[in-house]
């Protein structure tokens, strides 16, 4: 038979953002990192175009070492940026460009120019604005203290007689990186939140079908790259009304966080498993053929029947739809599992039908 967790991680593409690590544990992390990173871009644009000539205007002053650290900030940033779209972890990227890189450069050229003598690390609260920007408190967790013990590295290691006479000198940029870190950290964790609310089903802990759209053209996408093909499969509870009418909604609500649970438990990517409402649910599965596809719907469907929630004998049906590279479209393959989810429904319920890609092609 086929197994789940192997089609989970066989079918991705590598550069598909299904990869998941520290930094984003769950496709709204990676959502939300990508996103950032293009709204960010103008901002960065402008930041390194007014920090070139700045740097060169005030290097008489502050000393030399002053135009290397933009200069490595700079190609820190461009190189982290570059090629996003064909990398499989791209944050892993953007957070060593952002975060280590920019903070290595600048710690040498503080401690090369005079470390505590120059301003330039209050230049290390710069990447802690970076990262915070871009990722949740995950990030910060790791850029925030390597910049505050740079800090302390490039002022007190330096010149710790210049520091003792001048403690300002190490006191304003640590306050800096403290500062950053504490306002990023409160902004990021409500735009996390408020961004998990829209895309999150509240009852379940599913994603909704606003997230959906996104990610499918992100997957199509990624398919139109490999030549893979994309499985739907669409579930419903089979006679879910009967289960309201006849024991009310708080069991009924229980019934669909059991049966989201049996789904999720059984899949290795859980975050391509949507609740489309009520109590129909949708599994994205990238690179999985038609065979594959029907074969995870099956022992889905074995496992809702032996869930038995509340004490109650629930059954699924399921309809499954798959469609090749360059024949991939949302709306033919979300019709064409209904269409083999009400074949389902009309042939006896918690069984799975599949509806042939040929036909798919031709609703799209």
């Amino acid at each position: 038979m086929f197994v789940l967790k192997e089609a989970g991680a066989e079918a991705i593409n590598p550069n598909v953002s299904l990869n998941p690590t520290w930094l984003c544990p769950t496709a709204n992390h990676r959502d939300r990192f990508l996103d950032m990173q293009s709204r960010l871009r103008p901002a960065r644009i402008a930041t390194m175009a007014a920090v070139a000539p700045l740097a060169a205007a005030m290097s008489p002053k502050v000393g030399w070492p002053l135009l290397p650290a933009v200069a490595g900030m700079i190609a820190a940033v461009l190189l982290g940026g570059a090629r996003l779209n064909r990398r499989a972890r791209p944050e892993l990227w953007v957070f060593a460009s952002a975060v280590l890189s920019s903070q290595l450069v600048i710690a040498f050229a503080a401690a090369l120019g005079g470390g505590p003598r120059t301003m330039l690390p209050c230049m290390l609260a710069l990447p802690v604005l970076m990262v915070g920007t871009r990722f949740s408190n995950r990030g910060l967790i790791v850029g925030a203290p390597l910049s505050a013990v740079l800090v302390l590295t490039v002022t007190l290691g330096v010149d710790p007689g210049y520091v003792l006479d001048n403690p300002e000198s190490a006191v304003i940029p640590f306050a800096l990186v403290l500062w950053t870190a504490m306002y990023i950290s409160a902004l990021v964790a409500s735009d996390v939140r408020h961004r998990a609310d829209s895309t999150l089903d509240q009852l379940t802990g599913l994603l909704n079908r606003r997230a959906l759209e996104p990610r499918f053209l992100e997957v199509a996408g990624q398919a139109a790259l490999t030549g893979q093909p994309v499985s739907v499969m669409v579930a419903d509870i089979d006679r879910f009304k009967r289960i309201n009418d006849a024991h009310g909604h708080v069991v009924g609500d229980a019934v669909l966080r059991d049966v989201a649970y049996a789904l999720r438990k059984s899949l290795r990517t859980f975050e391509l498993l949507y609740r489309l409402g009520g109590e129909e649910f949708l599994l994205l599965l990238p690179g999985a053929s038609e065979q594959d596809a029907a074969a995870i719907a099956e022992s889905l469907r074995a496992a809702v029947e032996s869930l038995c929630p509340a004490g109650l004998s629930v059954t699924c049906s399921f309809g499954v739809a798959t469609a090749c590279a360059g024949e991939i479209r949302f709306r033919g393959l979300m019709e064409g599992a209904d269409s083999a989810l009400y074949a389902a429904k009309r042939h006896g319920r918690n069984r799975v039908e599949q509806h042939s890609s040929q036909a798919v092609a031709a609703v799209a």
